[in-house]
Parts: structure tokens; sequence; C-alpha cells
């Protein structure tokens, strides 16, 4: 389980929070709460897909044990990610309910980001 051997983490799978993220907040709490869904959908999404690619990998290139083995080896992501998920779903919602009761405040932090990316 811990012992090394080839990882087949590929540069694509590791996500990092882009800065355009940031700049697109919800408008109100009803778009905030369709982000936090399309989050929640694209985190469960991307784990399983995430396991069944490493169990399929392994398992041709070393058969049942090498599938169990890379399932195994994806537990600590597998375990950490919906935290992460979480966090981010929440964000949007409170996100969205922050702009709907003051939505000079987005236009602030829009224009904030703006700056920074000039």
């Amino acid at each position: 389980m811990v012992s090394p051997g080839p990882t087949f983490i590929e540069a694509k799978k590791i996500k990092r929070f882009p800065r355009h993220r940031l700049a697109h907040q919800p408008v109100d709490l009803r778009e905030g709460v369709a982000k936090a869904y399309s989050v929640v959908k694209e985190g469960i999404t991307d784990t399983a897909q995430t396991i069944y690619e490493t169990a399929a990998r392994e398992h041709e290139n070393r058969g049942v044990t090498g599938a169990v083995g890379g399932v195994l080896r994806q537990i600590p992501p597998t375990v950490v990610k919906p935290f992460i998920v979480a966090t981010e779903a929440t964000s949007n919602v409170l996100g969205g309910m922050r702009n709907q009761i003051r939505p000079d405040v987005r236009q602030e932090e829009s224009q904030k980001w703006r700056l920074g990316e000039d």
C-alpha cells in the first residue's frame, strides 16, 4: 500500500483553483446553490473516475493484486476530497447569499480580481 512503485497520477488530474473561479462569484442564492450542486456532482464524478481508471490501469499491468493496490493507494485523496468539495460548495452558497443581500460587495470584489489580472 505504501510501497514505492510507479505512480499513475497525471498532471491533468491535479487541479488547482484557478483565479478566474474567484472572480466569478454567484450573483444570488439560487446561482450559489446551482454552483454548489455542480461542484459536488463534479467532485463525485472525478473521484469515481480516478478510482476506476487507477484500478483498470493497475489491473492491466499487475492483475487483480495491482488493481487492489491501486485502489488502496487512492484512499487518502478519496478521504480528503469530500472536505474540499464541501468547502467549495459551502463557499458558493454563502457567497451567493451574501451577494444577494449586498450586491455592492460583489461588484467591489469583481473589480479587485480584474485589477489583479492586468
